[in-house]
């Protein structure tokens, strides 16, 4: 829809060149109007344009084809018509070019919707080349763009349009074909009405394609007998959304009778679809429903509620009055329900004539917070109210359930330091690698529907790092005074981690995952070291290799962050980024009971010396898998 629109902002600027056109047209129509009434022909197959809705909006269908009101042709005379067609009396003129002046009056003030109500009533006295164009220009500015493309056709199609305005009139055929889309309905009953978007596009199966503005639309299938179907459709410009409308037989069902009180006959709509005309009687569902009459002209009532039970008639007698305004009702979602002085209209978009005086019109839909709007309508008045419905974030509707959720992470382990005294102490010409190594990590826990979750968290993790030409000493047993030398460590650290956690995922189709772990790590340091040192005589001599193992005990705490994708219903892969803070219970420390040869000097150690320090940092880039149900 957000295209759709951008899109129709691009062509209003087209628009706004032939509204100057129109004006000039205007004239031509104006003096075509005022001239004695020539004998007229029929333009069969026209597309009619004219104001047949209770509620002062186009009641042709967009793409329906009928015969048009007879237009002007020069040369026959007046009063007559060559071929024995209608004549079109001065009156009748007269009262057509009234509504054309008034619409150019409303043209000029941007006033688009009772324009076009005033071309359409001018079109349907007396079809003009300008009426059907103006009326063409206000549907595209009120981003009705389906009713707008077919009434440029029209005008192509019926008119005699000079070369100029015959290319203008295309360009915009081109730009609101892109604006326009097509729903195919499918699996309906034979003979079923089709509603689209509250405007009733006749029945089922349709005789051509069903053409609507890009968006979302609410397609309503109904047909006696039969549960009404009701489906939400996204149509893109220029291609064709398919939707599928079952009918399933009613099983609970009573009969509606409606008759006009004064014994007129005119249309009955039940639930915003055209049953019969009155004395009308069928069966409906079970429930309450909605009762219009519509007759010609103002003609019509009020919506009246009627609730049908089943196995029962109820009967409704209902007065057909003159209706002085109309209202149109645009709710946002496209489903939203509508309800006009506490009577349910429908779903979607509604429109229909009301007496002049103040009309309660309350829009509201399921998670989203409900308008109510008093809307004040002068006689002969035609007013749009859109209405937008904000969510409501605590509403159950937006609200995730609770689930039980799994998932296995694998990370490199990046660790700038052991610390303690064997790597933090390296310093001059000692070098130390960059600790790398692996963590690998199981969760599962229990997550609100808000996205705030507990668990429990298992894994294991080695990593090593190498530090070469460390400063340190070797003290051969019975001196008082140690050697000095240099060292060469390689630091292997291998633990098993178990914890509890607590985060909060968020986001459905990207979801984002924040977590904190807390627990204790439980491993092992090796620390593989070769020495070069001096004898007491001033002979080198290289240590032994040798190995030391000491368990090293950790509490550990592991924030982390994860940007993830769903890929199936219950699957999603995240990437992240975790920390791995080691905060030491037990330190471990070299065994300097561990005795090597000194070459000369006998047997020797090496000092009591930290293996890791107190505290650690690791750093743990890596993806995860989760699944949850």
């Amino acid at each position: 829809m957000r295209d759709a629109r951008r899109r129709g902002r691009e062509v209003m600027v087209h628009s706004k060149s032939i509204v100057v056109g129109v004006l000039i047209m205007a004239l031509t129509a104006e003096t075509a109007l005022a001239q004695p009434a020539p004998a007229p022909t029929t333009a069969s197959g026209a597309a009619q344009g004219a104001d047949t809705t209770p509620g002062g909006a186009s009641g042709a269908q967009p793409g329906a084809e009928t015969q048009a009101p007879p237009t002007a042709q020069p040369g026959a005379t007046d009063g007559g018509s060559s071929d024995g067609g209608p004549i079109i009396s001065e009156e009748i003129r007269q009262q057509a070019r009234s509504h054309f002046q008034r619409g150019l009056s409303l043209l000029r003030e941007e006033a688009w919707a009772p324009a076009l109500a005033e071309f359409l009533l001018s079109r349907k006295l007396f079809p003009t080349r300008a009426a059907t164009n103006n009326a063409a220009i206000a549907m595209r500015k009120l981003q009705r763009y389906d009713e707008a493309l077919d009434m440029f056709e029209t005008l192509l199609r019926d008119f005699q349009v000079p070369d100029a305005e015959r290319a203008a009139a295309q360009r915009e055929l081109a730009e609101l074909r892109s604006l326009v889309g097509t729903i195919d309905v499918a699996g309906a009953e034979p003979g079923a009405s089709i509603v689209v978007s509250g405007e009733d596009r006749g029945e089922y199966p349709p005789v051509k394609p069903l053409r609507v503005a890009a968006g979302t639309h609410l397609v309503r299938v109904v047909k006696e007998g039969y549960e009404p179907f009701e489906g939400r459709v996204t149509v893109a410009g220029g291609q064709v959304a398919s939707i599928t409308a079952k009918l399933r037989k009613l099983t609970a069902s009573g009969r509606l009778r409606i008759t006009e009180r004064t014994g007129k006959s005119v249309e009955v709509l039940v639930d915003n679809v055209v049953v019969g005309r009155t004395p009308w009687e069928g069966r409906l569902g079970v429930g309450d429903h909605m009762v219009v009459l519509r007759g010609e002209g103002k003609l019509g009532t009020q919506p009246t509620p009627a609730q049908v039970k089943s196995q029962e008639l109820t009967s409704l007698a209902l007065l057909a009055e003159d209706l002085d305004a109309s209202l149109r009702v645009d709710p946002t979602p496209p489903g939203a329900s509508v309800w006009i002085n506490a009577v349910n209209v429908g779903n979607g978009v509604w429109l229909g004539r009301l007496k002049a005086g103040q009309h309660r019109v309350e829009v509201k839909s399921e998670g989203f917070t409900p308008v109510v709007r008093t809307v004040t309508l002068a006689k002969g008045q035609r007013e749009t109210v859109a209405v937008a419905l904000e969510r409501d974030e605590d509403a159950a509707l937006w609200r995730k359930p609770a689930r039980v959720m799994f998932d296995v992470s694998t990370s490199l382990l990046l660790a700038p330091s052991f610390g303690g005294e064997v790597a933090g102490g390296c310093s001059g010409d000692c070098s130390r690698s960059m600790g790398l190594g692996a963590l690998n990590l199981v969760h599962g826990g229990y997550e609100l529907g808000s996205g705030l979750g507990f668990g429990l968290e298992a894994g294991f993790l080695v990593v090593t790092q190498q530090v070469t030409g460390r400063a340190t000493n070797f003290t051969p047993n019975g001196f008082a005074s140690p050697s000095v030398g240099t060292a060469d460590d390689a630091l292997r650290l291998t633990g098993f981690l178990g914890g509890a956690t607590i985060g909060y995922h968020l986001g459905e189709r990207f979801p984002a995952l924040f977590r904190l772990g807390v627990g204790v790590m439980a491993g092992q340091v090796r620390d593989e070291r070769r020495g070069r040192f001096r004898t007491s005589s001033g002979g080198a001599f290289d240590a032994s290799p040798v190995a030391d193992f000491q368990s090293a005990t950790y509490v550990y705490v592991d924030p982390e962050v994860r940007i993830g994708a769903r890929f199936a219903q219950h699957f999603e892969v995240s990437a992240g980024v975790q920390a791995l803070l080691l905060i030491a219970a037990s330190q471990p420390r070299w065994n300097s009971s561990i005795e090597l040869a000194a070459s000369t000097d006998g047997i020797g150690r090496y000092g009591d010396e930290s293996l890791m320090g107190d505290i650690v940092l690791m750093l743990a880039p890596g993806v995860s898998l989760r699944y949850d149900f």
